[in-house]
């Protein structure tokens, strides 16, 4: 056997166009709502309802604290680490979120964490509740979002994403109508 027929045949059985992603896994509102209404404990319904309410992910999440939420201009400020670099973006307050966040908060500090859980014990909660992990509720608001005829560029800017690509792969879910954007034009 020559190299040519090795090279073909490992072609032949690792196409790199067949290689497919997953596409991210979702709970649809009614699920993340019934699920929410049977939560008991006030912190692990605020948790969840923060993620559910705003996209942001997990670590984002447990690193908010009371000083970081502006309620008269309904945004709040969450930090990521990564590349051992603390980054930044401030995100919008949906005003049902904004309500329950302000009496949430009325009896802590300034510095104090929202949600003092470590990221091991909120996926545990979310197992628990939901029976998923955490980032589903990112992919629930990304999916929910583009449902409700949220703009892309909008749901981009909101996730933090660092390409477009990375917020289109919702589009697979989601597809744009493509006839009822073309009506919004002008001729």
């Amino acid at each position: 056997m020559n190299d040519l027929s090795i090279k073909q045949k490992s072609e032949v059985d690792f196409p790199v166009n067949q290689i497919k992603r997953e596409l991210p896994k979702y709970w649809d509102r009614d699920y993340i709502n019934l699920c929410l209404n049977k939560i008991k404990n006030n912190k692990h319904k605020m948790l969840f309802k923060t993620l559910w309410f705003s996209g942001i992910r997990i670590s984002e999440a447990l690193n908010i604290k009371k000083k970081d939420i502006d309620f008269v201009n309904y945004v709040f400020v969450v930090r990521w680490l990564k590349s051992r670099k603390y980054h930044q973006r401030v995100v919008p307050l949906h005003p049902v979120l904004r309500d329950v966040l302000e009496i949430f908060v009325a009896n802590l500090k300034a510095d104090d964490l929202l949600f003092p859980f470590s990221r091991q014990r909120a996926w545990q909660l979310c197992k628990k509740y939901f029976n998923g992990h955490p980032h589903q509720f990112r992919h629930s608001f990304a999916v929910n979002w583009l449902r409700c005829g949220g703009e892309l560029i909008v749901l981009h800017k909101m996730l933090g994403h660092s390409k477009i690509q990375t917020t289109m792969e919702y589009l697979k879910i989601v597809p744009i109508h493509q006839g009822e954007e073309l009506l919004k034009v002008v001729f």
